[in-house]
């Protein structure tokens, strides 16, 4: 038998161990986050968060989303597709509550773990279901006493962007009514504008009539991300308005907050939202409980605290440590 000489032992060693333990390696078990859209100041600090805490637990993420809001069909099709690849889990931000139950009970029922950030579906308790929710009754309660203060009691108001597809929309809603009601009586909400079509351009007409409405309104409060872009551009558009006041939600344009052109916006703590929602995807695959529902703070956002540490750490300091695919 003829001997192996030491330079083929060393050719041939990688390519045995590699047969031996190659089809011991595990692939990372994935989990499909899908926001309403994606490429925005709400969303990438949301995506940061929860790629971190993934990162942490040895998970990967397969982020997808429409590039708009309210593609509610490309946005279930995307959830199919992680139940057809085998994703172990799904944390999801639905474009609306009622159509988004029946897909997130097919995960349910293969028992793997859902957490649903931004809104609430209503469903049964499952083991499995878990919800990490922006506090929005607090988010209507610091917009209203925001509108309180600056029309120092007195006015009214126009609030747009309602969309009772949504719950978490209708909890900002009624808790800045309530608040405004209870707190300062003498401001009138005049104005009530839907916002079932939350396409920028759209929400910019109806803010734009609103503009021009007579009676005249001393404030503009938009209930949704889209709806307070619209209205901003609105008030650019209209130079004869821009003594309006304009507080919104969710709004990424930090130049306007900054010149006061849009006077505040409740944000949400999306990093930290994130976060928790993959933490309670990596507790469940570990057979942990988890809590059924868990509510961050939101933050009103002002030209004077736009530059705070805080503010920094959510809308600014939101990096990757590594490459995300």
């Amino acid at each position: 038998m003829t001997p192996v000489s030491p330079r083929r032992l060393l050719v041939f060693l990688p390519v045995a161990v590699s047969l031996l333990f190659g089809s011991c390696r595990q692939s990372p078990v994935t989990i499909a986050v899908i926001p309403r859209t994606c490429g925005t100041r709400l969303w990438e600090p949301f995506h940061a968060g929860a790629a971190i805490e993934a990162h942490k637990n040895g998970l990967h993420i397969y982020w997808n989303a429409p590039t708009q809001e309210n593609d509610v069909e490309k946005q279930i099709g995307f959830l199919s597709l992680a139940l057809e690849r085998g994703y172990r889990g799904v944390v999801v931000a639905p474009d609306e509550s009622l159509v988004f139950r029946t897909p997130v009970q097919q995960f349910l029922s293969r028992h793997l773990p859902v957490v649903i950030v931004d809104d609430e579906l209503g469903l049964p308790h499952d083991a499995d279901l878990s919800y990490v929710l922006n506090d929005e009754v607090t988010g209507g309660r610091l917009a209203a006493r925001r509108v309180a203060a600056r029309l120092h009691g007195k006015g009214a108001v126009a609030l747009l962007g309602i969309n009772p597809e949504l719950e978490s929309i209708t909890a900002r809603q009624h808790s800045f009514e309530q608040t405004l009601a209870l707190e300062a009586p003498q401001i009138h909400i005049t104005i009530r504008e839907l916002g079932d079509d939350p396409t920028i351009p759209h929400e910019q007409q109806i803010a734009e009539t609103v503009l021009h409405a007579f009676p005249p309104v001393n404030a503009i409060v938009a209930l949704s991300g889209s709806a307070t872009r619209g209205a901003y551009y609105a008030k650019v558009e209209s130079h004869d308005t821009t003594d309006v006041l304009l507080v919104g939600f969710d709004q990424e344009l930090l130049p306007p907050i900054s010149s006061g052109e849009i006077d505040a916006v409740v944000i949400q703590n999306a990093p930290e939202i994130g976060r928790l929602a993959l933490a309670n995807i990596a507790a469940r695959l570990k057979g942990e409980s988890i809590p059924e529902t868990v509510s961050v703070q939101p933050v009103l956002l002002t030209r004077q605290n736009l530059d705070s540490p805080s503010t920094h750490q959510m809308w600014h300091d939101a990096r990757f440590p590594w490459s995300e695919q």
